[in-house]
């Protein structure tokens, strides 16, 4: 027989007290008779100079001994552990993403879904092993398989929220990999099911319960924030923001705009049962600066109702164009503002003198080491040359991207394109069912944009939409472009040409130590924390902000079942779906006797007394 409880054995010390309570004396009270014949007994007993008494055989506090032994040992929660088939091998996954930071549920999702998970924990066998994961932005293994109870607790309860979305893919695939060959497996979600990356996986074979937590859907939230140039005014900033409304009921907030403190603008918005508004804010800026943007609404997730973005006074951007003759690509950079344009017909790396490189049509000798638009040219070291395709049709682009904002490929045609593989490093924008059209990533520090056509065998230079695309991709080639990030993503500086130390002060003012690379490049990972970070090094410092903007974790109404690959889906559970130690517990039978006890002490004692 083992014990979930045994601590509980500290309540045996109240036995003795039973005993004791036997040993003291009655407290008599004095009364006036008129004889003491009859009471001479009594006068006897009270003459005594000893409170306690001597102890007399006495059937009832053998029963309430008896009682209070059986109600102890009820309550070290006995079990039979020869009557278990085998050990079980648990993996429990809590989510920790910000939607679980929503208190639609007292006082947090987190705190329910932690509360579910310590019952897991307390249903484990003595054999059982458990490993703890914490999902977010990244999956990380809190606790390794183990079956100290005492050990689950402790991580559990050290468990915290973060600022940042949930990629709940990567942990269920962990835990796919650590059940795979096992004998009775489960894996427990505990999560709110924000997460739309989990339509990726096929479920098989894996013994998936889903614990759902959360109930409230209402909540505003801030999904986009950035900051330009006001391309008419000198010195004035227009501040572009996207608020979303995930609830179906329609809500509204106040907004304030505030440029390092100072506040800059502030309106009322009403947004539409999952709709969205957009707000724009012009301001004067003649300074470095961050804006943040408030929401002043009291739903029910916190998180999204601030952003923050980091504002440069504007300097003009340099850029070199390489091409053998492209009007409207020419035209079209020309067109943006503050942009000092470069043009040759061979490419020579001008190293740190410009900003950015645009490619066109050309294969360099030497790739250019800082940010490239590379137009129907690749790098071998990337591509995996594979020929050519002819009218490949677009089938998809990815809207929600910086570079495709307020671009679109409708009515556009390609005569012919290269149908080359990119890096894993690149996401695909632009998408033919043959190859990606267009595709951008970061590598190293080096931003690449890479178009796979030649725009001059297609229509899009005639469309609107081409010096948009330009346009957006002069902003995101830019380098002072990277001073705003998503939560959990890496930030990536070049700061100098050598290594040096790095000090970094987190929102919640903590501070990191770390060092660049060896050439001067900062790669900063621990971004899950939302707000302003400031790295400072030597004499110099820099700003740069981390954001949530994300529209699934703002839609935090708790998903009733996940659907996993195209045909599985896993129903949301209440219970937690296990073989519990309680169906193997003793504790029930003897509550029961503990009951028939009572009722004999009770039959007994007025029986004595009648």
């Amino acid at each position: 027989m083992n014990f979930l409880t045994p601590e509980a054995l500290v309540f045996a010390a109240t036995l003795p007290v039973v005993v004791v309570f036997y040993l003291l004396k009655r407290r008599r009270v004095a009364r006036l008779v008129s004889s003491t014949i009859l009471w001479q007994r009594f006068l006897n007993e009270t003459q005594a100079s000893s409170p306690f008494q001597k102890l007399r055989h006495n059937w009832l506090l053998v029963i309430q001994l008896v009682l209070l032994a059986l109600a102890v040992f009820a309550l070290t929660r006995p079990y039979f552990a020869g009557k278990l088939e085998g050990s079980r091998f648990i993996v429990a996954i809590l989510d920790v993403s910000a939607s679980m930071q929503a208190t639609d549920v007292s006082p947090s999702r987190l705190a329910q879904a932690k509360a579910e998970a310590a019952k897991l924990i307390e249903s484990m066998h003595d054999r059982d092993r458990m490993v703890l994961l914490l999902a977010g932005a990244v999956t990380e293994v809190r606790q390794s398989p183990t079956s100290a109870k005492a050990a689950l607790r402790s991580v559990l309860g050290q468990a915290r929220a973060t600022d940042s979305p949930t990629h709940l893919l990567d942990a269920v695939k962990l835990a796919q990999n650590l059940t795979r060959n096992r004998a009775r497996t489960e894996v427990h979600l505990f999560s709110d099911g924000a997460s739309p990356d989990l339509e990726e996986f096929e479920l098989q074979d894996l013994n998936l319960v889903y614990h759902r937590v959360g109930e409230g859907g209402d909540n505003l939230g801030i999904v986009s924030l950035e900051v330009r140039p006001h391309p008419e005014q000198a010195g004035q900033q227009a501040i572009f923001a996207t608020v979303a409304n995930t609830s179906t009921n329609s809500l509204s907030s106040d907004v304030s705009l505030f440029f390092s403190e100072r506040l800059v603008g502030n309106r009322r918005v009403r947004v539409g049962a999952t709709n969205t508004a957009s707000l724009v804010f012009i301001a004067s800026q003649n300074t470095n600066g961050v804006f943040r943007l408030e929401l002043k609404s009291s739903d029910a997730l916190a998180v999204d109702n601030t952003a923050s973005v980091l504002s440069l006074a504007r300097r003009n951007t340099r850029a070199l164009l390489v091409t053998r003759g492209n009007s409207f690509l020419e035209r079209a950079l020309r067109s943006v503002s503050k942009l000092d344009l470069d043009v040759e017909a061979k490419f020579t790396d001008p190293g740190a003198a410009v900003d950015f490189v645009v490619l066109d049509d050309v294969v360099p000798s030497v790739w250019p080491s800082g940010n490239v638009l590379a137009i129907h040219t690749q790098s071998t070291n990337w591509f995996q040359p594979s020929g050519s395709i002819d009218g490949p049709p677009i089938v998809d682009w990815k809207s929600t991207h910086p570079l495709l904002r307020f671009v679109n490929f409708d009515n556009v045609q390609v005569a012919k394109a290269l149908a080359a593989k990119p890096p894993a490093w690149m996401t695909p924008l632009v998408e033919s069912p043959s190859a990606p059209l267009l595709a951008a990533g970061e590598n190293n520090g080096q931003r690449t944009v890479w178009i796979g056509f030649n725009p001059l065998d297609s229509t899009w230079p005639m469309r609107v939409s081409f010096p948009i695309f330009i346009a957006n991709a002069v902003d995101w080639l830019n380098p002072d472009a990277r001073t705003s990030i998503r939560v959990g993503e890496p930030f990536h500086m070049r700061l100098a040409s050598e290594e040096q130390s790095v000090t970094i002060e987190l929102p919640d003012g903590s501070t990191r130590e770390t060092r660049t690379t060896t050439t001067g490049e900062l790669i900063f990972g621990d971004t899950f924390q939302q707000g302003v970070y400031s790295a400072t090094f030597g004499t110099n410092a820099l700003l740069f902000c981390v954001n949530l903007l994300n529209s699934d974790e703002s839609r935090i109404r708790s998903r009733e079942s996940l659907q996993l690959g195209e045909y599985s889906t896993v129903e949301a559970t209440v219970e937690a779906k296990v073989q519990a130690n309680v169906d193997k517990e003793a504790w029930r039978w003897i509550a029961l006797i503990c009951l028939g006890f009572i009722l004999f002490e009770w039959w007994f004692y007025h029986r004595r007394t009648a």
